[in-house]
């Protein structure tokens, strides 16, 4: 193998690598919640006009007004940042921090 097809190789790999760990960092939307299922463990953002669904992962916390809560105690309409990773189709919701008025 030469030297420039080494290369490629190298940066083929360094992109493969940089595309599998981006699915594994957390991203973070904010929104509204415009639906709960309590049942499924599932909550509904909508952030500029899209609707987001984010199962709650099983070592999920949830805070409103930055105090532990649960997802039962959160209403359609609070204000909403959600902390989550991608895990193919679904979003799986580490942190989401509520707040109400």
């Amino acid at each position: 193998m030469s030297k420039r097809q080494q290369s490629v190789a190298a940066v083929l790999a360094l992109i493969l690598l940089a595309g599998a760990a981006s699915s594994l960092l957390a991203d973070d939307i904010q929104g509204k919640i415009a639906s709960i299922n309590i049942e499924k463990n599932q909550l509904v953002v909508t952030e500029n006009f899209k609707n987001w669904t984010f199962q709650l992962g099983k070592d999920g916390q949830v805070f409103l007004n930055d105090r532990p809560s649960r997802l039962g105690e959160l209403q359609v309409g609070d204000n909403a940042a959600v902390s989550f990773t991608r895990q193919g189709e679904r979003f799986l919701a580490s942190v989401v921090r509520c707040t109400r008025k």
